[in-house]
């Protein structure tokens, strides 16, 4: 059996992940890549036939693991796509949005968009919803189940029982003690692990520090009669924050403000949410049979459409803006920081991962000055972090999770990482794991199991 790495190998985003048993070829998500020559990588060709394939399975809607999917259907894969029912509803939005920003940002260049809505349609087709623990038999005789990964709505982490040797490919692990969600499954048993390692060289602050943080975050904001910016992903992130603002705002610990949701594709998704309560933890689980819609409460404005987009400018602060994109490369948060970061009363708080040179990444390593639309733009503003927001878990949730299997694995693949955080989680699996191979896969590179 052979399994090689087609993304997410030494970087972050574009997880692809190829398993070929002999007899059949199974691909384990086909992600976007983000940042450093995104475009340029999301155009080349795959390194494989697609035509080759004989399932695709995928363990989360954020593009960084099915953006380029629609790709793969459009080079031939006509093959069945399985992942769990949220995801599959989630797909089709993802695919859009990001359809729709590749026609933008391509628009008079001779690449193009990697796909359209009709590309979207066709692929949308090819999915099948399941359940988490129901059993599958794949192309090859291979049986497969999807576990709760605890990272976003819908997401999973994925066995494969081949010839008897127990494969499970991690996606994404969520953090601990989530709002809204169920904590990540036990791993239980397996053979070979391909997991991400995207924190795994730092500690999160403490899930019950979260809440704590964003109220100060707010608080500070608007003591100072300042703008509090949010950039965050539009699918989990932002669901998250919502869920934390509804239960302070609420519950009497902070004093209702102007709070914005300027994430159009956020505000298409929470219906989603509402569909899948079977997703939830007990505390939204409950929280919803009481009548409580945990994504609104007192001073939240959804503003969808462009015009009331830019009607935000006219609302004296304090007030708070929770928009996209969340590594701050486009969307409505861009029009925002160019405005509100030059003024040291505002606070751009940060909440999620940040790509190697990335635009956001450059503002959490301290740059005074960054540029938006050919301007050079002042952050003036300050800067802060909560990590514990992060829907990835940190290299302690990771050994954790890992050490929930009753066997130790004989290898341990760390991807999804960049290449000095993937090196310093496998360090740590070598020391807890004597008996692991623990191994930093190479693009393109062809394992042998």
């Amino acid at each position: 059996m052979k399994l090689t790495f087609f993304g997410a190998a030494g970087e972050v985003t574009g997880s692809c992940t190829m398993l070929d048993t002999g007899k059949a070829r199974i691909l384990v998500d086909c992600g976007m890549f983000h940042g450093h020559e995104a475009g340029k990588k999301n155009h080349a060709k795959f390194l494989f036939d697609p035509k080759s394939l004989d399932a695709v399975l995928l363990t989360h809607a954020h593009l960084d693991h099915i953006g380029r999917l629609p790709r793969l259907m459009k080079e031939g894969f006509r093959g069945s796509v399985f992942t769990t029912d949220a995801t599959r509803q989630l797909t089709k939005y993802m695919w859009e949005d990001a359809a729709k920003v590749q026609a933008e940002e391509t628009e008079g260049s001779g690449d193009g968009p990697l796909y359209d809505s009709r590309d979207i349609a066709k692929t949308f087709k090819l999915l099948r919803g399941v359940t988490y623990g129901e059993s599958l038999t794949l192309p090859g005789g291979i049986k497969a189940r999807f576990r709760d990964a605890g990272h976003i709505l819908g997401s999973a982490f994925i066995e494969l029982n081949v010839k008897g040797a127990h494969f499970v490919f991690s996606g994404d692990i969520g953090n601990d003690d989530v709002p809204i969600l169920r904590n990540t499954e036990p791993l239980k048993s397996a053979d070979v692990v391909v997991m991400e390692s995207t924190y795994g060289d730092r500690s999160h602050e403490s899930s019950a520090s979260r809440a704590d943080l964003l109220k100060q975050a707010v608080t500070d904001v608007v003591k100072r009669g300042g703008v509090l910016m949010i950039p965050a992903f539009s699918l989990e992130r932002t669901q998250e924050i919502l869920y934390e603002m509804n239960g302070m705002v609420e519950g009497g610990a902070l004093q209702p403000i102007p709070v914005f949701l300027d994430a159009p594709l956020a505000t298409d998704i929470l219906p989603v949410y509402r569909r899948f309560p079977e997703y939830y933890d007990n505390e939204a689980y409950v929280t919803m049979l009481a009548g409580d819609d945990f994504f609104r409460f007192p001073g939240l404005k959804v503003t969808r459409r462009g015009r009331e987009s830019f009607g935000i400018d006219n609302v004296k602060p304090p007030k708070v803006i929770i928009a996209g994109s969340g590594m701050m490369g486009g969307g409505r948060i861009v029009r925002h920081m160019a405005r509100y970061l030059p003024d040291k009363r505002n606070m751009l708080l940060v909440v999620g991962f940040q790509a190697e040179k990335t635009r956001g990444r450059r503002i959490v390593e301290g740059k005074k000055t960054i540029e938006i639309d050919g301007a050079k733009v002042a952050v003036n503003a300050e800067v802060r972090r909560i990590d514990a927001y992060s829907a990835h878990g940190d290299k302690d949730k990771m050994l954790r999770w890992l050490g929930t299997s009753k066997k130790e694995p004989n290898m341990v693949f760390l991807n999804h990482g960049e290449r000095d955080s993937s090196e310093a989680l496998a360090k740590l699996v070598r020391q807890e794991n004597t008996g692991t191979e623990s191994v930093v896969p190479v693009m393109g590179e062809e394992y042998e199991i």
